[in-house]
């Protein structure tokens, strides 16, 4: 069983430092894990300006609904919840709050204590008491929900964010059965509770998704026939798809017109890296700081954000902006 609870402060992303809370009285219990599901992280809007140590972004893989989540619940834009993959968590609350679970499309258990189960969904607000038992169901359409309470949840921080990245461990470890997590107070300057309860849904269900991508820095390094290819011919997610990159098969790989070798350089979230084997790889919050193959365009940002909801097995296209 772990305590997700810490003092001090936290560094926004204007270098500037914000109250996480100032003693154990101003932070209460605000729900027991029973089950993570596949894979549960902590997740803010990430850790900015260690680019240079080494260290990247990471944060939230959808921030669109990152966003949306904090805001229906009157949140500062950068209060902590889970980002949880496909589906499966569940968890008892411990104080009575308002939460919602934005991302995917998917059933929501809720049951009150001395109440029956009411089924709901995913995309509304609802109010829970202590003894509220949430579990949600494997996503019907999307890869990754984002479950928010009121205040978001008081966790540690490492480098100025509560984020867990995965490629180098940094922030809270990954969420397990027993954990008890504390509710914070990030909530807007003048506190306000909004009264809408249905959000409406940002990534509808398609049977193919067109990514926008700006071409460059490196699309010159391919031939005039590889970019057709890459903006023409659909894709399909492979499973071997992670927060550090979402892995693309297509059926003809991306020949290169200068196969020099190509000196490392930065790279950035929804950077579209073509490796060796020619196959595109959009690279996800924890990306590497630094990449040695050739990057052909780099992803809208809400397409960036879209990335985040494909499952193994989508088929995707790319158009140019």
């Amino acid at each position: 069983m772990t305590d997700h609870k810490v003092q001090g402060t936290h560094v926004g992303q204007d270098g500037k430092d914000t109250l996480v809370h100032t003693s154990s009285q101003d932070t209460s219990p605000a729900l027991t894990v029973i089950n993570p599901g596949m894979l549960a992280l902590i997740e803010d809007r990430g850790r900015f300006g260690y680019a240079g140590m080494g260290v990247t972004p990471s944060g939230c893989f959808d921030r669109l609904s990152f966003a949306r989540a904090n805001h229906v619940l009157g949140n500062s834009q950068d209060a902590p919840m889970i980002e949880i993959l496909h589906g499966g968590f569940e968890a008892r609350f411990e104080c009575a709050t308002a939460f919602t679970i934005l991302g995917t499309r998917a059933p929501v258990e809720i049951t009150h204590p001395g109440e029956r189960p009411r089924m709901e969904y995913t995309q509304a607000v609802y109010d829970a008491v202590p003894g509220t038992v949430v579990r949600l169901s494997g996503a019907e359409a999307g890869m990754r929900a984002y479950f928010a309470i009121r205040g978001g949840f008081d966790v540690p921080t490492e480098l100025g964010s509560a984020s867990r990245d995965t490629m180098s461990n940094l922030g809270p470890a990954p969420v397990a059965a027993g954990d008890v997590l504390y509710a914070g107070q990030l909530v807007e300057e003048d506190p306000w509770v909004p009264r809408v309860r249905a959000i409406p849904p940002v990534w509808p269900k398609r049977s193919q998704e067109l990514l926008t991508v700006i071409l460059g820095p490196r699309s010159h390094w391919f031939t005039t026939s590889a970019i057709f290819d890459f903006l023409w011919q659909e894709y399909i997610v492979s499973g071997n798809s992670d927060r550090i990159g979402v892995r693309l098969e297509g059926p003809k790989p991306l020949t290169r017109s200068i196969t020099d070798e190509l000196a490392s350089e930065g790279t950035v979230r929804g950077a579209v890296q073509i490796p060796a084997n020619g196959q595109p790889v959009i690279f996800g919050p924890d990306h590497p700081v630094t990449g040695e193959y050739p990057v052909i365009g780099v992803l809208s940002a809400r397409s960036a954000d879209r990335v985040a909801q494909l499952r193994p097995g989508d088929t995707v296209r790319f158009t140019v902006r």
